[in-house]
Parts: structure tokens; sequence; C-alpha cells
């Protein structure tokens, strides 16, 4: 503190010419000043909290100062500061206040998760101003010396400005000691949901800090809960309950505080974005479709087997297609839980029993459409198997021209998805990013829904197979892909591009779950080892093979009926229910 007193005043420097005294010292109060002011600023302080918030990116700005409240030698003007935007535009807006030449505290923040990948934020920020009124002490030693020769009034204003200038620079020194700034609350909040299925609601930091939010799976709870005890935060309560298929928890503690120099990590990605209804169990309506095949025999040549309980129709495809590598797009209207026990089949074996439910499928084909079955069809007729050579494929009305740009490279891009009820036009969006000549032109507004579970195949095979899903015409016009429902009407077409934000952050891996939470509703095998699948707690459907871990145990032997987990607590058996 003497050697920030000393610098300021320059009392180590050389005497200089009383002028030249008075020049120096006339300029450290004016740094000072904007450091420090005399007296309150209402209309200034707030001006400055907007621009730096509107500089940060911050939207919605607006900062009102509260009436001013003199405590003494230091006082403070209190704003209040609302804005809303990405959290990193949060985080950047008071990385800008830590570094502010114009002191300023945090005395509080509140963080509120908004539609629209947003957030809300309420701060309140005081900025130190010294009253005019307060008592000054006394001039640094030797000063008087300086002011001989000059008149009595000249002697008393320079004397009063010393004892100014080293109230202000201890001030200063003391503000800068114990003001607040939210950057470690920010940096630990981030990283401490980084790649977990865990989104924020809420978060306040004032004398205490509270975070509520929601997690899926029980593991992933207690990784939260482990991460932010033996991080930065000194955690008081973790309250947990049951909401849907989520767990909400909310915590409170204490957050440290740290100097604008800290080297903390800066967020990569927003805790605050909510995916459309993260609680909710995306599953079918339990209506059953029991699915009976021929009775096991001697005779039966199939290498499949299927044991299904309660399975989503559309997922009984994912389940296939992993079983054959044959591609299936499922139709959005295609709804119900199949239930069923299918042994030493072969794939249209096990399609012909499908049929027995109403489930039409299309005749072989690089990508083969599922259906309800309409009018007493139940499947179509099989075609005349193709030549040797060459593959049978479904595509969209109009095909590119021969030597249609892109069409060479179209053909080497290959395509795997595993989507269930995506929009058609997310996965039309998700091609043309794959190979940017099959970036179209289409109708407004939704294009449908489909269910798409692809191994392994050529662009073409699958951008064919979505457009006649969607009953999209596809035609060519002065070198743009059009895509049409009706060509004889004048409908406006707009880009087909993404609309929507990332991948829920709520999705749980294989990994993630427990042995508690494992709860098998289909094993099935292809001659190459059985596979168990189970539905996480939001309702995607997860595969299992030996030796694949859970959160806290690892898949052992895997049997016609059953599934053996092997965990600290010893070996678990979980049992496929009877129907």
């Amino acid at each position: 503190m003497i050697a920030v007193c000393l610098l300021l005043l320059g009392l180590a420097l050389p005497d200089r010419p009383f002028p030249e005294e008075r020049q120096l010292l006339a300029r450290r109060l004016e740094t000072l000043r904007r450091i420090l002011p005399d007296g309150p600023n209402l209309t200034a302080d707030t001006a400055h909290a907007k621009s730096l918030a509107e500089a940060a990116k911050l939207a919605n700005v607006d900062a009102l100062a509260r009436p001013p409240q003199e405590t003494g030698a230091l006082s403070a003007v209190v704003v209040d500061l609302t804005a809303s935007g990405r959290y990193l535009d949060i985080e950047r807006f008071f990385r800008q206040v830590a570094l502010s030449q114009r002191l300023i505290d945090v005395e509080s923040l509140s963080l509120t998760a908004v539609n629209g990948g947003t957030t809300h934020l309420a701060a309140v920020l005081r900025l130190p101003f010294r009253p005019a009124a307060a008592p000054l002490p006394a001039p640094p030693d030797g000063t008087r010396q300086r002011v001989e020769g000059a008149s009595r009034a000249i002697a008393d204003a320079f004397l009063r400005d010393q004892a100014l200038a080293v109230a202000k620079a201890q001030a200063i020194v003391d503000w800068r000691r114990t003001r607040r700034n939210p950057r470690v609350f920010l940096s630990e909040l981030a990283t401490a949901v980084r790649d977990r299925p865990v989104v924020l609601r809420q978060a306040t930091l004032g004398s205490e800090l509270r975070v509520s939010g929601f997690a899926v799976g029980e593991a992933s709870v207690r990784a939260l809960e482990a991460r932010l005890e033996r991080g930065f935060f000194r955690i008081s309560d973790f309250i947990v309950a049951r909401k849907g298929a989520c767990y909400y928890f909310e915590v409170r503690g204490t957050s440290p505080v740290v100097g604008p120099d800290a080297e903390l990590p800066i967020p990569n990605e927003d805790p605050f974005v909510q995916p459309d209804a993260p609680c909710v169990v995306d599953r079918d309506a339990p209506r059953g479709l029991n699915v009976k095949g021929p009775k096991p025999s001697a005779t039966a040549h199939g290498q499949l087997s299927l044991r299904l309980r309660e399975v989503d129709a559309a997922d009984v495809f994912q389940i296939l297609s992993q079983l054959t590598s044959q591609a299936f797009l499922v139709d959005s209207d295609v709804v119900g839980r199949v239930s069923g026990d299918l042994s030493r089949m072969t794939l249209d074996e096990i399609l012909d029993a499908l049929s027995d439910v109403d489930l039409a499928v299309s005749p072989p084909a690089a990508v083969r459409r599922v259906s309800l079955a309409r009018g007493g069809t139940k499947r179509e007729a099989k075609p005349r198997k193709p030549a040797k050579g060459h593959a049978t494929t479904t595509a969209s009305a109009d095909t590119p021209p021969a030597g249609a740009e892109g069409d060479g490279r179209a053909r080497q891009a290959r395509v795997r998805l595993a989507l269930k009820r995506a929009e058609v036009r997310e996965v039309l969006a998700t091609m043309a990013e794959i190979e940017p000549s099959y970036a179209a032109l289409g109708p407004q507004g939704s294009l449908g829904r489909v269910s798409l579970w692809v191994g392994d195949l050529p662009l073409p095979d699958v951008w064919g197979a979505v457009t006649q899903a969607a009953q999209l015409k596809e035609r060519f016009e002065d070198g743009r892909r059009l895509l049409e429902r009706n060509p004889d009407t004048a409908e406006a077409l707009v880009p087909v591009a993404s609309s929507e934000p990332d991948a829920p952050r709520l999705a749980l891996r294989p990994g993630e779950l427990t042995a508690g939470e494992l709860g098998l509703v289909a094993l099935a095998t292809a001659a190459d080892g059985w596979r168990a699948y189970a539905y996480t707690p939001t309702g995607t459907l997860v595969t299992y093979r030996k030796g694949d871990r859970l959160s806290d145990g690892v898949v052992g032997d895997i049997e016609s009926t059953d599934v053996t987990l092997d965990t600290e607590e010893g070996p678990v058996r979980v049992l496929l229910p009877a129907r």
C-alpha cells in the first residue's frame, strides 16, 4: 500500500518546481477521479454499465440506478442491470466488468433459462464514489516543504489535494481487495455440467449460491454432486427429487472470490440451453402389437431370433437394422409397442410376421420403407430378383440428369443415420451439409417426420427414400434442386436448411445407466452372440453386448432369457419380463 501511495504521489521522485508539482498532482487526481469519482453520478454510471453489457453483445439491456445513499468515507451507486443473451456473452460481460477502469463490485446476480437458447441476467452492481463531505487524512510527510513560497490559498489547496489523493489511493486498494466478480462462479458452473446430461434452469449468486436444474440418470446426479463438492464451490445442501424422466436438483453453498488476473477456463458450451420438454418420456402409447412367429423346429434355417417386450414399433426396425445391416425408413404414423418371440427366422420371415400387425414393408431395396397397412394390404409383393451385381434402390420421382454437378461425389458420400421421429427438413439439411450439391429449395413449414436406421449407404439412395416418403417431387431448374409437393401449384419455395439447435443435452449414453435402471425390453441375436436392449429414462433405445460398461458395472453373459451384470457388490441377474 505504501508503495502504491508513493507511486501515485510522486514522493520518491526528486524535488521539482512547484508549478510542475501542481500539474502532476492535477493529472493524478483526474486519473483517480475516473476510477473513484467525487460524489455520485447516476447517469454516467448507468451508461457505463449499459455500454459494457452492449459491448458483450447482450440484448434487451436495461439499467436503473437506485437513489444514492452516502455511508461514510466510501459510498456506492447501486445499479440494477437486466439483459438477455448467450451464456458466453454473459461471461464476457463480467470479464469486462473485472477489467473496467471504473471500479465495479458485483453484489449479486441471477441467471434464468429462457426459451430459444438464451439466458436472462439480473445483476446488482455497486460503483463506488467518495462523498464530498467525507473527512480527509493528514497530508503526507514532507508535502509542506514543497509549497514554500506559494500563497496561503494555493498552499492549502495543494495540501488538501495531496490528502485527497492519499485517501482515494487507499480507498481504491481496499475496494479492489474486497470487490466481487462471478467469473469463477460462471466458469465452474459450465465446467461442472460439461459433457453431462444436465441442464441448468436457474442460478443465483449473492451471499450464497443456489443452482437448480435437471439431470437424467442416477449416475449423472451422483457424478454431478461429487464434481461440485470437489470443485471451487463449498456445498452445504444438494437436494434431489424425481420429475418425469429426470431428476430435479437444487444446490446451495458459497462461491469464492477471485481477482481479474485469475486464469479460469472460458465456458465452451451453454449449460442453460433447454431442450424441448426435457423430462418427457419419448415412447409410443401402450397400444399392444403382439407378433407371432412359427414354432421353432429342427428344420428352421434362419439366424435371427428376437424376444421383444413392449418395444416401440420404430425401434423394432432399429434392432433389425443392427442385426442385418438392412436400412429402414419408418413413417411417423407407425406407432405402438411390439411384443413377441421370434426364433431362428430369416429377415423376410420376420417382416411377414410383422405384417400380421398391420405393418407394410416395401420390397427389397437399399432402404426399405415401413408404413401402416391400408385397405387390407399388408405387405407389397416382392419384385423380380435383380440381376447379379445390381442393386434395387428407392429414389425420388425426379433424379438429377446425367453428369449433374456433384452427382459423382454424392455417389461416393456415405450416410450413417440413427434417427427416431426426426424432421424431414432436418434430415435433408444434414445430407446437404455432407454433399453441398444436394442443397435444395423446398416448401415452407413442416415436411413431416420419419425414423431412419441406416448403417452405411450412398447418399443418393437415402435422399431418394426420404423425399419419396415425404411425397416430394424433385426437379432441376437453372441449376437449382427443387423439391415440391405438387409441381402444378405455385407454392413458395425456401432453402431446406436446419432450424433446430444442437442435439439435446439430456441424452443418456449406454455407459451412463446404472444396474438398477437397466430394464430389459428386448434380446436379439444374429448368430454372432446375443444383444440386450433397454430404454433410457427419456425413451432412447440403447444396445449392450458382452463386455459393455454401465456406470456401476460390466455386462457379463447375455442369454436368451436374461443378462448378468458384474458389479462391485457381485453379479446381478436381470430377467427379460414375461409376456
